[in-house]
């Protein structure tokens, strides 16, 4: 919780810091230079994954919200990274995903997903016709943990590698997005030892956005024992709908599978619609 905290303070703050036109440069050379060590931090600090908070009321009520972030080490200005350009693309990342059990008494949370990443990203690889089409991708090491004791603890970790294809004006005028993701576990899955027959060794999102900014995409998996998952997600510019005044996604979710909770990656939970917010998709 304090992570999600820090987070949200940085990202809150850092426009407000940056945009005081009323403060003057010498002071914060002479003060410390702290908001100028802060100003650096916030600027090398960006979204990930997506955030967003969505409720739902399939057998009972509850929620289920994200927060993720991603950290360039290095100045991509800086001496080394002019020497040796790949250490400009080296991010720390870290994702955080709840389920909350808002029907239950005193609204506990059914589970919570911690990933701390370390990865290497290029945001254009390759590029062809005239730029329409573009190729970037990462390649990385992930753990993911629930952060609970006894039979209900639950980690492991992954290496993975994402491509991702984008291409402009690939259906009508609207942009599609293929993005793979593969990945092999390493180390010990002694607390999950069968979780590669419901998350098997890979994933595909497809997504379609429109001129308009709607946003079509479905993600989906299958174990090997061929147990499949889906998910759905549908968003919309809230600033299209209310006078340009609200940054940010309406966001409707829709989940069928197994192992949206790393508690009960080898059980089946009912199907959930959930209707929100995303901050970012």
């Amino acid at each position: 919780m304090r992570i999600l905290l820090l987070v949200t303070v940085c990202l809150v703050a850092a426009p407000a810091v940056v945009a005081d036109e009323g403060a003057d440069p010498a002071a914060a050379s002479t003060e410390g230079g702290e908001p100028e060590r802060f100003n650096r931090f916030v600027s090398k600090l960006s979204p990930d994954e997506p955030l967003y908070i969505v409720f739902g009321w399939h057998d009972g009520t509850n929620a289920k919200f994200q927060l993720s972030f991603k950290y360039r080490f290095l100045n991509p200005e800086g001496e080394l990274t002019d020497d040796v350009p790949f250490f400009s693309h080296v991010y720390f990342g870290y994702t955080q995903t709840s389920l909350w059990d808002l029907g239950a008494p005193s609204a506990p949370f059914y589970d919570t997903a911690y990933q701390p990443s370390f990865f290497y990203r290029d945001e254009r690889l390759t590029e062809w016709g005239d730029g329409r089409g573009w190729l970037w991708g990462q390649v990385g090491i992930e753990h993911e943990s629930n952060g609970q004791g006894g039979e209900q603890s639950r980690s492991l970790n992954t290496i993975y590698l994402q491509p991702a294809f984008e291409i402009d004006r690939a259906i009508g005028s609207a942009h599609l997005s293929i993005i793979p993701r593969l990945w092999a576990y390493v180390g010990s899955l002694g607390e999950n030892p069968e979780i590669a027959e419901y998350r098997g060794y890979g994933r595909l999102r497809l997504a379609v956005t429109g001129q308009a900014e709607w946003q079509v995409a479905a993600t989906g998996w299958v174990g090997t024992s061929g147990k499949a998952t889906v998910q759905l997600d549908v968003t919309y510019p809230m600033d299209r709908l209310f006078f340009r005044t609200f940054d940010a996604f309406l966001y409707a979710q829709y989940f069928n599978g197994w192992g949206e909770s790393l508690r009960s990656y080898d059980q089946r939970l009912p199907w959930q619609l959930r209707i929100g917010v995303a901050l970012i998709r």
